[in-house]
This record gives structure tokens, sequence and C-alpha cells, in this order.
């Protein structure tokens, strides 16, 4: 099995900020805690430890500029000056004023995703949602989506994600949300 490069440890794509270093830090720390819920049934302590070791040694050497560009060097890695925003600027502010239709399809969502340049795993890696759940929404798999309290909040943030407003966007694509009897 190939080994996960550091990036890779804390879900972030090489280009990430210090803040998103930071963030993407604390956050796979709670993760795996020992007292964590999402893996206090699936993991034994030792490999909690382990797991937890890896995380801290990827944030010493992301965390710190000069250990950074040697890694980033040393692995192929472009500088992290090249992207310090996690998703590229539209129009200056976070949200952009899109005309959206009435009833958005995630054909219409992955049209607009591509023609900002944004893929689905830099999307992954900055929100913490799954990429399955991303491509479930774009190609309208309504049978594999979460409960529509947490599909709500997968669509805020990939609007945030993709620079559109994100009510909107919630409001237009769970209009077509088949109704349970």
């Amino acid at each position: 099995m190939e080994r996960e490069d550091l990036y890779d440890v804390l879900g972030l794509e090489p280009g990430a900020s210090p803040e998103q270093v930071e963030r993407a830090y604390r956050f796979s720390l709670e993760m795996y805690d020992q007292d964590a819920l999402a893996t206090y049934s699936l993991l034994q302590p030792v490999e909690l430890a382990a797991e937890r070791a890896r995380i801290q040694e990827a944030h010493d050497v992301l965390a710190d500029p000069e250990q950074r560009r040697a890694y980033d060097e040393a692995h192929g890695f472009a500088p992290p000056e090249s992207s310090t925003v996690p998703f590229p600027p539209h129009g200056g502010s976070g949200t952009e004023e899109v005309e959206l239709p009435e009833v958005l399809t995630g054909a219409d969502l992955q049209r607009i995703r591509e023609s900002r340049g944004v893929d689905l795993r830099r999307i992954a890696s900055i929100t913490k949602i799954g990429t399955r759940f991303l491509e479930y929404i774009e190609e309208d798999r309504f049978a594999l989506l979460p409960a529509p309290v947490y599909l709500r909040g997968f669509l805020q943030e990939y609007a945030r994600a993709i620079g559109l407003e994100p009510k909107a966007v919630v409001k237009a694509y769970m209009r077509r949300m088949p109704s349970k009897p």
C-alpha cells in the first residue's frame, strides 16, 4: 500500500494556506480523539495513537515554512505561496450573483463548478464532505443522498466553494427532491 503524503494525512491540497493547515490539524485531532464517537468502536487505542502521531508529524512539517518548503521540493509539490485561497476568486467577494434557474440540477452545479476550474477533490478536502456525496449531488442520485437536513448543509458548503449564494442553491436544488410518501 502506498503511503499517504502529509497533505493527504490532513485532507489538504498542497497549496493550502497556513490557516487551512491549522484548521485541518485541529479537525483531524478531534476526529481521532480517544473519546470521539466517529472512531470509538473502529480503532484500537494503539491505532488511534499511531494516527494521531501521523497527524502531528504532518502538522509539524506543514506548519513550519522551512520544513514545508523542503518537503514540497522533495515531493514535487508547488510552493505553498502559489495558492493561498482555497478556491479561485470570482468577482471579489465570496459569493457571486449568478442567475440560477428556479430548479437546479446536479448537472447545472457541475457545469458551474467546472467553468470556475474547481474540482471535486478540492471541494472535498476543504469542506470535509466525501467526494462520493459530491458526485451523488452532481449526478442527481437521490436514493444515495443523505437525509435532507445533511444534504442542505452539503449543498451550502458546495455553493460557497464555487462562489454561489448558498441559500439560493439549496432552495433551487431541493425543489427536485422526491417527496417521501
